[in-house]
């Protein structure tokens, strides 16, 4: 049964929504390693800290 063009303009905006969320919660997700305790040597943390973001960046623009 086709739907109405209200359903169709509200099911859209829902999902727009919803996918918006979900690419934010995925990018929560990249910075998993930040929330978890650093298990590796201190002097190179700053060096993660810097290609996770460089790659955050890379990935942003593709």
């Amino acid at each position: 049964q086709e739907r109405s063009t209200g359903d169709r303009v509200a099911k859209r905006s829902v999902n727009t929504l919803r996918a918006a969320v979900e690419r934010a919660i995925a990018h929560l997700k990249d910075w998993k390693i930040f929330a978890t305790r650093y298990r590796g040597p201190l002097t190179h943390f700053a060096l993660l800290a810097k290609t996770v973001t460089a790659l955050a960046f890379y990935k942003k623009g593709r």
